[in-house]
């Protein structure tokens, strides 16, 4: 039966709306395993100069990944691809995403090419010899999580921690941490280095703004190919531009907190400070980006901060509706001194929470 040319446009596909339903469906049901040999020559041509990413998962849920599903500017479809201009990636280990599975996938990582940045999703398990997380196997030996990281960082262009797991140990690594994680600059010391000198960039978040994870391995690629300054990480190791002011800095609600208008109950008008909200102790542009798509936020949607961005999330932002053992300042204070103060108070308090989670691992 012929088809008329109207119904034919309406049935035809394009490449890119291919690759969209392909990696949709990939994210729902990680089954995207093309193995077509004209479909691997195309990717190969398409890919040619590009810098590998080989994408580790440890302990944690996988939500990063998801996040990164979400991004829209630029285009997942580009990203997942390499098809941005001057930032060709290739992703050749990612167990969500990646076309090859089973021992041809384990092979990208036993034999990595000789340009790639490691990425590490998850936190690293160290007790009982990293049993806890395996990923394939070596002459039928299981590898453990800690083992790759070791093994990969130590030739990797660049290292970059996805997720607070991955950059501070995160919800894992929680008390009483009984598997031993810790994040990906713990685990390999903060003296690290790769092999083009450059530090461990932690991208955290629970889970990580898309912009954020796509930005900064953008911006470590052009680094790497010495095309683009290297980013500027704050003291913690997160890229300034998307971690460099507080999230109480940019909250709709901050007018309200100047003016002690707290909310008593969530829905309520005011500031949700005395709800839990952690936003003063918090440091990301969530309320300026906007999250899905630029619509929306935690505070800007009436829901606490949880600084979980922050290196002691979980355990010191528990209980999550409890309000900071740190006063509100006063409008005078926050319009004067008052960010100095908040500054202060604020990493009194994690260095106080980061002491008491050590001494506690120490007993």
């Amino acid at each position: 039966m012929m088809t008329r040319p109207m119904e034919q446009s309406a049935l035809s596909l394009s490449r890119r709306n291919f690759m969209k339903a392909g990696v949709g469906a990939a994210a729902m049901l990680s089954t995207f395993r093309l193995d077509d040999a004209i479909v691997k020559e195309a990717m190969a041509q398409l890919l040619d100069g590009a810098v590998s990413i080989l994408w580790l998962h440890g302990a944690a849920c996988q939500s990063c990944t998801i996040s990164l599903l979400n991004t829209t500017y630029p285009d997942v479809v580009d990203v997942i691809l390499g098809t941005l201009p001057e930032v060709k990636m290739d992703f050749d280990f990612q167990t969500v995403i990646m076309l090859n599975w089973g021992d041809r996938a384990i092979e990208q990582l036993k034999n990595p090419p000789k340009d790639y940045i490691l990425l590490v999703e998850g936190s690293i398990q160290t007790k009982s010899d990293g049993a806890f997380c395996t990923i394939g196997e070596i002459d039928g030996r299981p590898v453990t999580m800690k083992d790759w990281v070791m093994r990969l960082a130590r030739d990797a262009m660049a290292v970059i921690a996805i997720g607070t797991c991955a950059s501070y140990g995160g919800i894992p690594a929680g008390s009483p941490n009984p598997t031993g994680a810790v994040g990906t600059i713990d685990f390999l010391g903060v003296n690290y280095a790769s092999r083009l000198n450059l530090p461990i960039v932690n991208v955290p978040g629970c889970p990580p703004h898309p912009d954020w994870m796509v930005g900064t391995l953008a911006s470590v690629i052009l680094a790497a190919k010495k095309l683009y300054p290297f980013p500027e990480l704050d003291p913690l190791g997160r890229p300034t531009m998307f971690f460099g002011k507080s999230v109480h800095d940019d909250c709709p609600r901050r007018g309200q907190y100047d003016e002690g208008i707290f909310a008593e109950r969530f829905g309520h008008d005011g500031c949700i400070y005395q709800l839990g909200c952690k936003g003063p102790i918090s440091y990301a542009d969530c309320n300026s980006r906007k999250w899905n798509n630029g619509l929306n936020s935690c505070t800007i949607s009436g829901a606490p901060c949880l600084a979980c961005v922050q290196p002691e999330f979980p355990d010191k932002s528990s209980p999550f509706f409890e309000p900071l053992p740190i006063p509100p300042l006063s409008l005078k204070e926050a319009a004067g001194i008052g960010a100095v103060v908040g500054g202060i108070l604020a990493g009194a308090y994690w260095i106080q929470g980061r002491r008491s989670k050590h001494h506690g691992e120490q007993k």
